[in-house]
């Protein structure tokens, strides 16, 4: 197969009886879930989609997501997954720089979509929730099977927001995803049997990687259209869930949950961290309230999932994102782009079949600086053990220049979450109008402190030109749907 829509009809056909998705108390096998996408595709035919349309989903975790990504690419069309919590001037740069033709949505979002409309003049369709345009009407679809795509064809644009500036459009192709697909499965080792909890939205790239690697083998994929802790514990032990992605925040935040008794999670046998790096904390206690070990995965909108940690000593290399998937290429370079030896630590970059390959959309200068040679170089530091096992010790970009002096940020963030009342820290670097730069840290903090508690800490640990100049205590941390801090909005 080479294209999305021969992955859907392969999956279809072969798992014809399998449950595809849950939502709530509806049940809907992968015969149904083909029979939607018929209906959809006509529906979308009807509002003037053609081949090489952009169309923006705006839905949460839902049937209709579902149906509606396959339905576009059913069409040729080019699917834009927005997540649902974006406020009206993001969705509108979305709509606006994806050129979009249409754009889906839920009744929940009319209002702020209303908006957007009105100034953009690209019309949208509600298909969930009252009031919806579509319903499983069967449509005829000879025109639409008559659709030549080719596997070069562009299939869906995913953003790459990183940690600052505007979010960068990725065009990733058919041939990309069921790469992507294959690169995972192969990888995990899923079957028809796993059943697979998204509480994370699947409009983001680790998500929808997850997602369409979840169709490709039959498995049976449950959605929520939001996280809520006792939901979550309730679905992955009423449904005997085998896989649950997540990220940090909800791993820390289920394993903080209080229990009147215990949870029966026995069936679980993966569940993935990704987003941002796993505390061990969070890792610990995630373990000792369920049993169960998080292992993290590394991926970016850029390729598509990278590696994962499925490796036999857990309790020791938690902090790996683990080896390569299949298909992938993983190396570690130097500033003049030499191979380094075992466990040095240069800059990480990826060759993968899955990832882009015509690199930001109008912005030549940029890619121009990440995609060299075939490879694609990530920005993160990070090192290689003698058995493939990947490490993330940083950012090459965020390291911080106080007089000549490199700052790690991670380290920095390391020393100060080991006060008793730090719980959060983001630490940047902050330049003056002079081009002079210093080491800020925003901290949230669980119960009140000063200032001097934390230069107390620092004096003691690390070296004085690593000392933050400025301390900033915060409510929250600002941060994107997986978690990853937004530190622009920092400074």
């Amino acid at each position: 197969m080479s294209t999305v829509r021969e992955l859907f009809l392969f999956s279809t056909n072969k798992f014809s009886d399998n449950f595809a998705v849950v939502e709530d108390d509806q049940r809907f096998s992968y015969k149904d879930l083909g029979s939607m996408v018929d209906s959809f595709s006509s529906f979308l035919n009807s509002k003037g989609i053609k081949k090489g349309d952009a169309v923006i989903i705006l839905l949460p975790n839902s049937i209709e997501f579902v149906v509606a990504f396959f339905s576009i690419s059913n069409l040729g069309a080019v699917s834009v997954p927005v997540n649902t919590s974006f406020k009206k001037d993001e969705i509108a740069y979305y709509v606006d720089h994806s050129s979009a033709k249409l754009v889906l949505t839920q009744a929940q979002l009319k209002p702020l979509v209303d908006e957007v409309s009105s100034e953009s003049k690209v019309p949208y369709s509600i298909v969930e929730g009252p009031g919806s345009e579509w319903n499983t009407r069967y449509f005829e679809a000879e025109t639409i099977k008559s659709i030549k795509i080719d596997s070069n064809d562009e299939a869906i644009y995913l953003y790459s927001t990183g940690s600052t500036g505007r979010p960068k459009r990725v065009s990733r192709t058919h041939h990309n995803l069921v790469a992507l697909a294959d690169n995972h499965t192969q990888t995990v080792g899923w079957t028809e049997k796993d059943k697979i909890l998204f509480a994370v939205p699947i409009s983001h790239t680790y998500g929808f990687g997850n997602f369409i690697s979840s169709i490709k083998i039959g498995a049976t994929i449950f959605v929520l259209s939001g996280f809520n802790r006792n939901r979550v514990l309730d679905l992955l032990e009423e449904e005997s869930i085998t896989i649950f992605p997540a990220v940090p925040v909800m791993l820390d935040v289920l394993a903080k949950t209080y229990l009147p008794q215990p949870r029966d999670l026995s069936t679980l046998k993966l569940v993935i961290s990704a987003g941002a790096p796993l505390p061990a904390k969070t890792f610990n206690g995630f373990y000792e309230k369920f049993g169960v070990y998080p292992r993290q995965l590394y991926g970016s909108s850029e390729t598509g999932v990278i590696s994962i940690n499925l490796g036999n000593d857990i309790k020791n290399t938690f902090n790996s994102v683990g080896q390569h998937v299949k298909n992938v290429v993983v190396k570690i370079l130097d500033d003049g782009g030499q191979e380094l030896s075992v466990d040095e630590v240069g800059e990480i970059v990826v060759k993968s079949p899955s990832m882009t390959t015509s690199g930001y959309y109008g912005l030549p200068e940029e890619t121009k600086e990440v995609f060299k040679d075939g490879y694609y170089f990530t920005g993160d530091l990070g090192r290689i053990d003698k058995d493939g096992f990947i490490y993330i010790v940083g950012r090459k970009k965020l390291f911080i220049n106080i007089s000549g002096n490199k700052v790690d940020p991670v380290e920095l963030e390391n020393i100060l979450l080991e006060h008793p009342y730090v719980k959060e820290v983001a630490v940047l670097g902050i330049t003056d109008s002079e081009g002079v730069e210093s080491v800020k840290a925003v901290i949230v903090l669980s119960k009140v402190i000063q200032k001097k508690d934390i230069l107390e800490l620092c004096r003691e640990r690390i070296a004085e030109f690593k000392i933050p100049k400025i301390i900033e205590f915060r409510d929250e941390l600002p941060r994107s749907p997986t978690g990853k801090v937004l530190r622009e909005e920092l400074k």
